[in-house]
């Protein structure tokens, strides 16, 4: 049976979860993480540690600059000390400091578009890394043909980056408008179509139309870890939808699966022309 991690969007939705049969949490870290609705200190996540016996892993997604490296040394080296299950990272920063530092953690390269085949994952596997979030970008025969090299992961419920921008695009946009910002998250419609825009205080994300749901799919992927994104997700909805996949409850609902399916083609102009 595969295991399932989730990624909470708030207290309430992190104490509600624990309470359910899954393997554990993904608890961002403050000022190392982007596109999560909350995160934690290394202080916080001490405290949560005392409350469960579940695997407490921690993420660090953000794309480090020199000026975050002092912390993120300090955080490694807190870290290693904590009784955390996995490190989820984007960034090689925290690959090379972890070797570094001897890091004695179970390290997870978590980067949504660029993990897509069998050379990224024998490239991480020999640099040391235990488990790989595979892309969404590729139909899950490309992830069955990947599977074989090392343990994967798979976002298989949630809202997917789709482009990041460390620029504050939605402040610009309204200041150049002359509108006042409200809070919350806004959207860019493309025909009948709305993309969630968030803006954080490093930068701004859009995400996909609509959250992803593979629970007709996993069944059929060759993935160890099943992860539970509720980010931009209201709580009754995440919570419901967690139930139906540890109750393992498949209706005849149609979801958004992305490319799951359907192969990513990119075409350069049109060589008929």
């Amino acid at each position: 049976m595969k295991r399932i991690f989730v990624i909470p969007n708030s207290l309430d939705l992190l104490g509600s979860v624990l309470k359910k049969d899954i393997a554990g949490v993904i608890l961002p870290i403050t000022d190392l993480s982007v596109n999560r609705d909350i995160t934690f200190s290394v202080e916080e996540i001490k405290t949560i540690l005392n409350m469960t016996s579940k695997e407490i892993c921690v993420s660090m997604n953000k794309i480090m600059h020199n000026s975050d490296l002092k912390q993120l040394e300090s955080v490694l080296v807190a870290l290693n000390k904590m009784n955390i299950s996995k490190i989820f990272f984007y960034d090689l920063a925290v690959l090379n400091l972890a070797k570094k530092l001897e890091i004695k953690k179970d390290l997870v390269i978590f980067q949504e578009h660029l993990n897509t085949s069998i050379y990224s994952n024998h490239f991480w596997k020999k640099n040391g890394v235990g488990y790989a979030v595979i892309s969404n970008d590729i139909t899950k025969e490309e992830m069955n043909e990947i599977a074989g090299e090392m343990p994967l992961m798979l976002i298989s419920y949630g809202y997917i980056p789709i482009f990041y921008s460390r620029r504050y695009l939605i402040t610009n946009y309204l200041n150049y408008i002359k509108a006042k910002k409200e809070k919350g998250h806004y959207y860019i419609k493309n025909k009948s179509d709305k993309y969630p825009i968030v803006e954080e205080e490093y930068g701004t994300t859009i995400y996909t139309k609509e959250p992803i749901n593979l629970i007709h799919e996993v069944d059929n992927i060759d993935v160890e870890y099943l992860i539970l994104n509720s980010t931009l997700i209201e709580r009754e909805v995440f919570l419901s939808t967690l139930d139906d996949y540890l109750a393992k409850n498949v209706d005849d609902r149609e979801y958004y699966t992305g490319f799951l399916n359907h192969k990513t083609i990119y075409r350069v102009g049109d060589k008929n022309k």
